[in-house]
């Protein structure tokens, strides 16, 4: 390496163990020698890790809480020790979570599971650490759309593929002989069933879904396997999720959705319309844009409902999010609920000062019967402020002023900006002041 480089293996040495310098210069020989993408040099697993760790050190089963330049150095210095950590309390929470009381099980009853969030948030860390990109599947999905007879029908072509490669049918049933489902493979009888409530788009996307387990179940297990995750509920999460995102990538390949994009300065709806998508759908693709060598904005996305409950994020941008608690009131993804179907753009700052152009709107899931409506979910797009001016929803905006960014936390209990009026919960890393004699404009004060 220090050949490649062009300077001495005693100075490599001496780089890799923090004692000099990583000059401009030797990152852009890396870039060069390594065909690295200089954006994976910034730091954002760092960034999420720290956030992470810090998050998971407040809590009081650890003490005193150590040092931010402490816990950066843990990151950065001993990753392997930092990731087992956060497992290890991921765990311990799992574990905490899982007592349940004697009158939650009968004779003909089990005790009620334990908790579940460790399984997924083990996918959404594989997810994370790959950018949310998944190249063999991608590249896959976008060949047989170009094979595909019908691309402007893809449903269509489709039927047509699973009829032909599988001998299956895909047949649409109305809702009361498919109440409880979407989606049903009948593998003994060839057929695939979609519900009638499903919209166009997401009868793509299953039928789509549907195809890749079939199709493509070999590169599917190859990747499960070599994942090596901890059990069957994470290895069985994991498989749907790469099903999930080789539909994403068939409905809108790659190279199409990407130029598509850019000339629209990744306006959504455009997007959706021109792809024959949901907006969800269109959010959830462009988060995903990181092929190493045509790369778009890294995008985050989160999805919650109006209770705060966080159901879905993905990360290509470095975003913080909080993975033990919610999300800060201040952000104002939480008012699409009450402007639905309303774009809400807001430019954030988090404590810091990294700042974020984010775009947040209501969807709604399938319908069903009357009484039943379809369920109102948030989701936010965003991406880091140095992005913004390649985005539609920036034309207007003081990017660079002081005042233009609303300050954020990840989490109350890990944020520490003072005076807050939106806070739910004191830090935890500061000592709380209890004065009857002075009232402030938040609800907890602290040293």
């Amino acid at each position: 390496m220090a050949r490649d480089l062009g300077i001495s293996a005693s100075y490599l040495n001496l780089v890799e163990r923090n004692q000099r310098p990583l000059t401009t210069q030797l990152i852009l020989k890396l870039a060069e020698t390594y065909d690295l993408d200089l954006r994976e040099l910034r730091g954002d697993r760092e960034t999420r890790r720290i956030a992470e760790l810090t998050e998971i050190l407040v809590d009081p089963v650890f003490g005193k809480m150590p040092p931010s330049s402490a816990i950066a150095d843990v990151v950065n210095g001993y990753p392997d020790i930092a990731a087992a950590l956060a497992s290890v309390y991921g765990a311990y929470r799992k574990a905490h979570a899982s007592g349940v009381p004697d009158f939650a099980a009968s004779d003909d009853r089990q005790p009620v599971p334990p908790d579940e969030r460790f399984p997924v948030e083990e996918v959404r860390d594989y997810f994370h650490a790959r950018n949310n990109y998944i190249a063999s599947l991608d590249e896959q999905a976008e060949a047989l759309h170009g094979e595909l007879a019908e691309k402007d029908d893809l449903f269509a072509a489709l039927r047509d593929y699973l009829r032909e490669q599988h001998q299956i049918r895909v047949t649409i049933l109305p809702i009361h002989a498919m109440p409880d489902a979407q989606r049903r493979f009948d593998r003994h009888n060839r057929r695939l069933f979609l519900s009638e409530m499903l919209p166009v788009p997401s009868r793509i996307f299953q039928t789509a879904v549907q195809v890749a387990l079939l199709s493509y179940g070999a590169e599917i297990d190859r990747l499960v396997s070599a994942a090596s995750l901890s059990g069957e509920d994470a290895n069985r999460l994991f498989r749907i999720g790469l099903a999930n995102h080789f539909a994403g990538a068939l409905m809108m390949p790659y190279e199409r959705f990407l130029e598509a994009a850019i000339a629209t300065r990744y306006d959504i709806d455009v997007l959706a319309s021109r792809f024959g998508a949901s907006v969800e759908q269109v959010a959830h693709r462009l988060t995903t844009l990181q092929r190493t060598e045509r790369r778009g904005v890294p995008f985050f996305l989160l999805r919650l409902d109006n209770a705060g409950n966080i159901s879905k994020r993905f990360s290509a941008g470095g975003f913080a999010f909080a993975r033990f608690g919610g999300t800060c009131p201040r952000w104002r993804v939480h008012d699409a609920f009450g402007t639905p179907g309303e774009t809400i753009v807001q430019l954030v700052e988090l404590p810091d000062g990294t700042r974020y152009l984010t775009v947040s709107r209501t969807v709604e899931t399938m319908r069903g019967r009357y009484p039943l409506n379809a369920r109102k979910l948030a989701i936010s797009l965003g991406c880091e402020i140095s992005y913004a001016s390649q985005l539609v929803y920036a034309e207007g905006l003081d990017l660079a002023g002081a005042e233009a960014a609303t300050p954020i936390g990840v989490t109350c209990r890990v944020c520490e900006r003072t005076n807050c009026a939106a806070r739910a919960f004191p830090p935890m890393t500061r000592p709380l002041t209890i004065d009857a004699s002075r009232k402030g404009f938040s609800a907890f004060e602290f040293g």
